[in-house]
C-alpha cells in the first residue's frame, strides 16, 4: 500500500524550486502525471519494460512497436513519443543510478555551421574556444572546432532543458521570434514583453492566467501579484491532493461497496417496466447524485486528517487543483487556451474584490 506523503516530502520542495523559465511545463506535467488515466497508461509501459528495452551500460534503445497503443493513448494527454522517451531515459538513469543535469539551457547549432568539414558529429556544444564536437557515442571522442571554422551568421537554435519532460500540445502556440543576443538583457526582456503583451491585447487573454488562478489563496482575501507565482501554495495544494487521493485508494474497498450498490440499483431502475421514461431519468439522476455525495463526505472525512492545515483551507487546496488534474485542465497552462467555468468565474470575482 502506498505511504501517505508528507508536505516534508522531496517532491513538494522541487515543485516549489522550479525555476521561473521551466515553472508552466513542471507544474502541467506534475499535473499530467496524476490524472488516473495517464498513471495507468504509463504503468502498462512500464510493467513491458524487459520488452521495450535494449540496454547497455549507458543508453537504451525503446522497441516502440511493443508500445503503440498506450503511445497513441497517451498522445491527447500532451505524452508524445519524445516526452515519452525523457519519462523512460529518467527512469533508466534512476534503475542504473545514473546522475545527469536536469535543468539548462543549451545552443545546439547543426552541422552546416561548421565550415569545410566532411565530418557529420553526433553532438555539438559551445565552449570558451569554440565547440566541442563528439564524432560518435563515445564520449571521449571529441574535437575542439575553433570559431574561425564556424559560420557565425547561421541562427542558432536555442533549446532548454526542463527539470521535467516537456509536455507536446498541438494547441501550444509557438512562435519563431528573432533575438540578437548581443543587445542588452533589459532591451531583450522588454522586447519580448511587448510581443506578449500586443499578442495579449489582439487575443482578448484572460484576466487571470491558470497559474495565476492556482496560486491565488483565497482563504486570505488578498490580490494575486501578476509578477510573482505564489509556488509554494501550490505545492501544499499538491500535497493536499496526492494526499486524499492515497487515502481514497486506501479506502477503495469500502468505496468499491458504494459503486455496486449504486449499479444494483441503477439496473433496477432502468428495467423497472412500471414508470415512464421521464421518471427512470429522474431517479437515475438522484441515484447518481447520492453516490457522488457519499464521495464528497469521503473527502471531506479525509481532509480532517490534516494537523497542520484547517478543514476548510485543505478543501479548498483540494478542489482548486483537482479539475487541473482530473479534467486535464492542466494543458491550458501550456496552450493559454482558458475554458472558464464557474469556479473560475468566482476566483475572479474575489480577485477583483467581489463577495466569493
Amino acid at each position: 500500500m502506498e505511504e501517505l506523503p508528507k508536505l516534508t516530502d522531496s517532491i513538494y520542495k522541487e515543485i516549489e524550486e522550479f525555476e521561473d523559465y521551466e515553472y508552466s511545463n513542471c507544474i502541467a506535467y506534475e499535473m499530467c502525471i496524476r490524472n488516473k488515466e495517464v498513471k495507468k497508461l504509463l504503468n502498462i509501459i512500464i510493467n513491458k519494460f524487459d520488452e521495450i528495452f535494449e540496454a547497455t551500460e549507458f543508453e537504451f534503445i525503446i522497441n516502440k512497436e511493443a508500445i503503440e497503443k498506450e503511445c497513441n493513448e497517451l498522445k491527447k494527454y500532451g505524452i508524445g513519443f519524445n516526452t515519452l522517451s525523457s519519462i523512460l531515459t529518467d527512469i533508466f538513469y534512476e534503475i542504473n543510478d545514473i546522475e545527469v543535469g536536469k535543468s539548462s539551457l543549451n545552443i545546439l547549432y547543426e552541422n552546416e555551421i561548421i565550415l569545410n568539414r566532411d565530418k557529420e558529429y553526433e553532438d555539438i556544444e559551445i565552449c570558451d574556444d569554440g565547440l566541442i564536437a563528439q564524432i560518435d557515442s563515445d564520449s571521449d571522442n571529441c574535437e575542439i572546432i575553433p570559431y574561425e571554422h564556424i559560420n557565425l551568421d547561421y541562427v542558432p537554435f536555442i533549446g532548454i532543458n526542463y527539470k521535467r519532460p516537456k509536455l507536446e500540445l498541438i494547441q501550444n502556440k509557438i512562435f519563431k521570434i528573432d533575438l540578437n543576443l548581443s543587445l542588452p538583457k533589459k532591451e531583450l526582456i522588454d522586447y519580448v514583453s511587448k510581443i506578449i503583451d500586443e499578442y495579449e491585447k489582439d487575443n482578448n487573454a484572460s484576466i487571470m492566467s491558470p497559474l495565476e488562478l492556482i496560486g491565488f489563496d483565497r482563504s486570505r482575501g488578498n490580490r494575486v501579484d501578476k509578477n510573482k507565482i505564489n509556488k509554494g501554495l501550490i505545492a501544499k495544494k499538491f500535497f493536499v491532493y496526492d494526499y486524499v487521493s492515497i487515502r481514497l485508494e486506501q479506502i477503495e474497498d469500502s468505496n468499491q461497496n458504494y459503486n455496486i450498490e449504486y449499479e444494483e440499483n441503477k439496473k433496477i431502475i432502468e428495467n423497472n417496466p412500471y414508470i415512464t421514461r421521464q421518471d427512470k431519468l429522474i431517479q437515475l439522476r438522484e441515484l447518481k447524485k447520492e453516490l457522488e455525495d457519499n464521495i464528497k463526505q469521503r473527502i471531506i472525512e479525509i481532509i480532517e486528517e490534516f494537523d497542520d492545515i484547517t478543514k476548510g483551507t485543505a478543501k479548498r487546496y483540494y478542489y482548486d487543483i483537482k479539475p487541473f488534474i482530473d479534467d486535464l485542465k492542466y494543458k491550458e497552462l501550456i496552450t493559454g487556451i482558458i475554458k472558464e467555468d464557474s469556479e473560475i468565474k468566482n476566483i475572479h470575482e474575489t480577485f477583483f474584490g467581489l463577495t466569493y
